[in-house]
């Protein structure tokens, strides 16, 4: 009834499989894929009836993140959709449909928060700091350093570097990125990362080896607990205002809100992603984001539709 295909990140193989899977399946058999950050549509082409062809993204750890997008293709049915809508909820997930582009919904909002977590990194703020304000003064449930060894530092200078080729300035690439590759540092997997790690993949501490490795001098800690976090967050409202109100990934604000909570651990206590921008108020976010564009350049140009919300003083909700 159901294919979930989860090969190899690469476009050309992928719809290669998918086409020979394609020849051994019943007529109506609905194929899903479980990209994280590869086109639907475009990967449907390798499909003979792209209307049974969608994505399926879950999120890692798998046992433990309850999300999975449901990636709908420029062909895909209303059938496909709901069909694996509502697998997803007879396996005990969270589904979210979102339309196909760039990273989906998640992965989309999340990269803006790690990779401005590099240009923190850049500006002489500790990764224990940082870690440590957006873990236990903000909520979220690792800090953005964590997070990127968990992802794979390889994997995190790839996708930012796809992100940058689809998405422009707004998806600058930190420079400090190109030389994580000559540290060998892969995070968790190898154990060595901006944290080390036991052979059973334990956190231990942050290796204290990695600013000189990466050129960096001693960090100093010089910016306030508020521009740490602003950094970060605002820059995944900016982005997801666009997906939201210019690019209809998602239809409402709160299919926006579920994702970020079921897909990152945002913190619920903060109700979600937007019903936090609407408590700090879209004015305030878009007259933050023009000091930091002043300050640290294009990545923080705010999106048309949040000033159109901040002029006229409405909110997402």
């Amino acid at each position: 009834d159901v294919v979930v295909e989860a090969i190899v990140e690469d476009m050309n193989i992928k719809k290669k499989v998918i086409g020979e899977t394609a020849k051994h399946c019943r007529p109506d058999c609905i194929m899903a894929t479980n990209t994280s950050s590869l086109s639907v549509t475009e990967m449907s082409k390798g499909h003979p009836r792209p209307e049974n062809f969608l994505g399926m993204h879950f999120f890692n750890p798998v046992d433990k993140m309850p999300l999975v997008e449901v990636i709908r293709g420029e062909h895909t049915s209303d059938q496909a959709t709901a069909t694996i809508f509502d697998l997803a909820k007879k396996m005990g997930k969270t589904p979210v449909v979102v339309k196909d582009g760039p990273g989906f919904l998640v992965n989309r909002l999340l990269v803006p928060w790690m990779s401005e977590a590099v240009f923190l990194l850049e500006d002489g703020v500790s990764i224990e700091t940082m870690d440590r304000i957006y873990s236990h003064k903000f909520g979220m449930p690792m800090g953005p350093c964590r997070l990127l060894d968990e992802v794979g530092l390889d994997v995190g200078i790839k996708v930012v570097k796809i992100f940058n080729q689809s998405l422009g300035a707004r998806m600058e690439i930190p420079k400090l990125m190109d030389k994580f590759a000559g540290t060998g540092r892969l995070g968790k997997k190898n154990g060595k990362g901006f944290y080390l790690y036991d052979e059973k993949g334990k956190q231990l501490s942050v290796d204290q080896t990695i600013y000189g490795e990466l050129g960096l001098e001693r960090p100093v800690d010089k910016l306030e607990e508020k521009e740490i976090i602003e950094r970060g967050i605002f820059r995944m409202i900016n982005e997801a205002a666009m997906a939201l109100l210019e690019e209809h990934i998602v239809d409402t604000p709160e299919q926006c809100d579920l994702a970020m909570i079921m897909g990152t651990g945002f913190p619920p206590f903060r109700g979600g992603l937007l019903k936090y921008a609407d408590k700090v108020g879209t004015e305030y976010i878009v007259q933050e984001l023009e000091i930091y564009k002043s300050r640290y350049g294009e990545r923080f140009t705010p999106a048309a539709s949040l000033v159109n919300l901040a002029k006229s003083n409405r909110a997402f909700y």
